[in-house]
């Protein structure tokens, strides 16, 4: 049962429910139940049960991934110093999810299932059971430990559990998992949990404890650990043919088996859409979209140029214009990003547009309505956007959300190879990364600096920002800065973006005083050859960019946003003071009030 076909799971229940048999009119059963004893006597239904957790469980499409970042512009109090006490409510949902897992776990172990069914089952329930405690672990520190399915009248005053103690349990339950469940599934069972997405995501969850999130002062030596787990779960990938897929840009739409890329993924279909495409593409007039995920200066200047050399660096082949920034990148940039006078295949017909060039100028749009919408920071996102005809007026996508790509995998293990004086191999694995790209290779390192891998500290510089760049936009940029304790280097700056606004010249386009009848003429143009976007001289004569700051209170150049100013102790948060009135054994987190319990021990 694939996991998006998850209905056929409920249908199934539900069929269930209508169809129990009732052999006495008078007989007070309660038809709207299944009863565990019924749950846990077929594998079909057992297996419904699970499927309703990888519902709950299975991350998908975020319509704001890299507002906690500097990589997008997200006014938040999390970055602004003006989180209060009771603010993260993660605590009670989680629970509540971990006590449906350990019923699914209890009920499959008392079950007559065959051994085959119930390691299955077992398995995947054991990984999503540690993955929500990793959760909690991640955002508050140890937790109580859960491992049955408690009732309201059991002693439920449980006290929270060190840190190392839901490591080791997370870890156990990772490994069991891992024991468990088979290495690939047949076509319909696509996208269910494998032994080797289970090895991959504790080595993820063992770099970020091994990272300065959990081990500020780097005294604790938990990286070989890390090291050790990535490895194996890099072989296990191996052993079954996943690798790169051999196109950055095309890697998004393939959400078949076949798909090399995909260690854990979560599928949809007509029946199952998000709306995440539809979010951060350009505003159309009566059909909608937003300004989420827009990219940030820093963002951009943190990808090379084409030969994978720093925009800064004189010996590149290709020289960076701050103008025209896109020419001559790195091909992943404009998979990444759409711009003022990108082509981007994705306009809606006229009146709103007339080719497939898209504008981001200030007062580009046909309607006030959409030029209120203009991206706040000159760019679009355009990773993984679906560019089909249709796609505006369906407002809708299936393409799927792939949670841990294997080229993440490489880049943890690259990094947790530098931090185990491995600089050699850790190096390999980014030029395989920048070789897939597309970068092109002049020295036999693609682009990267000579010595690196004799330079921990600037191999770690490099491996993390080739983690920006090659997941930008996939949610992992705003784990990084708190895995590594960087967001408080972004206090006292603010974001930056770009504001482009149009020139006399362009208006001077067409007689008419329309602004689709410039664009008009400006973009046939363009199509002919007459005017060169790419010119930076040319591409000055008709538009005007000013940096502005991206933070709040500012919306235009000259404005004086806010600087950022993060808090130490958002590193952990403190348990929501409702769950602890209910818990008396519950100390807080160390910084929050009141708080005596030690996140780091």
């Amino acid at each position: 049962m694939k996991i998006h076909d998850i209905k056929i799971g409920l249908s199934l229940l539900l069929l269930m429910t209508i169809t129990v048999k009732c052999t006495d009119v008078l007989d007070k059963t309660n038809l709207g139940i299944i009863t565990d004893e019924a749950t846990y006597s077929d594998p079909i239904l057992a297996t419904a049960a699970l499927d309703l957790i990888y519902r709950f469980s299975t991350p998908g499409w975020s319509i704001n991934a890299s507002a906690r970042s500097d990589d997008s512009r997200g006014p938040s109090n999390f970055f602004y110093g003006r989180i209060q006490d009771n603010s993260n409510n993660l605590y009670s949902g989680t629970y509540s999810t971990i006590r449906r897992i350990n019923q699914v776990i209890e009920g499959v172990e008392g079950s007559e299932f065959d051994t085959e069914d119930k390691n299955l089952l077992t398995g995947q329930a054991l990984f999503f059971r540690a993955l929500h405690l990793w959760n909690l672990v991640r955002t508050y520190g140890g937790v109580p430990i859960v491992t049955e399915a408690l009732n309201p009248d059991d002693d439920l005053q449980k006290p929270r559990n060190s840190t190392t103690e839901c490591l080791t349990q997370i870890v156990a339950d990772l490994d069991q998992a891992a024991s468990l469940l088979p290495s690939k599934y047949d076509a319909q069972n696509f996208g269910r949990i494998t032994k080797g997405t289970a090895l991959a995501v504790k080595g993820r969850i063992l770099l970020h404890y091994a990272s300065e999130h959990f081990d500020p002062d780097q005294s604790r030596n938990r990286w070989p650990a890390a090291y050790s787990a990535l490895s194996e779960a890099k072989a296990e990938l191996d052993a079954q043919g996943k690798g790169l897929h051999s196109s950055f840009s095309e890697l998004w739409f393939d959400d078949s088996s076949n798909n090399p890329e995909i260690v854990w993924v979560r599928l949809y279909n007509e029946s199952n859409t998000h709306s995440r495409d539809a979010q951060v593409r350009k505003f159309e007039p009566g059909l909608g979209s937003e300004r989420y995920d827009n990219a940030t200066i820093a963002l951009l200047v943190s990808f090379p140029m084409k030969d994978g050399k720093k925009i800064s660096d004189g010996e590149s082949k290709y020289t960076y214009n701050p103008t025209t920034f896109w020419v001559d990148r790195d091909p992943r940039f404009e998979t990444t990003f759409a711009w003022n006078g990108a082509h981007y295949p994705i306009t809606h017909p006229e009146p709103t547009d007339t080719s497939d060039y898209i504008w981001t100028f200030q007062g580009n749009s046909t309607t006030n309505e959409g030029d209120n919408w203009v991206t706040w920071t000159g760019l679009l996102n355009r990773k993984a956007v679906e560019t089909t005809s249709d796609v505006f007026e369906a407002r809708e996508s299936t393409t799927a959300w792939i949670e841990m790509r294997y080229a993440e995998v490489l880049l943890s293990l690259a990094e947790a190879a530098n931090e185990t004086n491995r600089g050699s191999e850790a190096l390999g694995y980014l030029i395989d990364i920048r070789q897939r790209a597309g970068i092109e290779d002049t020295d036999g390192r693609y682009g990267l600096e000579a010595g690196l891998e004799g330079d921990i500290d600037r191999l770690r510089d490099a491996i993390l920002n080739e983690r920006r760049i090659e997941l930008a936009f996939e949610a992992k940029r705003s784990l990084d800065l708190i895995r590594r304790r960087h967001i408080e280097k972004l206090n006292g700056t603010q974001r930056q973006g770009y504001y482009i606004t149009k020139t006399e010249a362009f208006d001077a386009l067409n007689p008419s005083d329309l602004v689709i009848d410039d664009r008009k003429t400006l973009e046939q143009s363009v199509l002919t050859g007459t005017i060169d976007l790419n010119d930076p001289e040319q591409y000055e004569t008709y538009f005007i960019t000013e940096t502005y700051s991206l933070e709040e209170g500012s919306v235009k150049p000259g404005d004086e946003g806010i600087d950022i100013n993060f808090d130490e102790k958002y590193y952990f948060f403190d348990i929501p003071e409702s769950v602890r009135l209910r818990n008396e054994n519950l100390e807080n987190t160390l910084g929050w009030t009141g708080g005596t319990f030690d996140p780091l021990q």
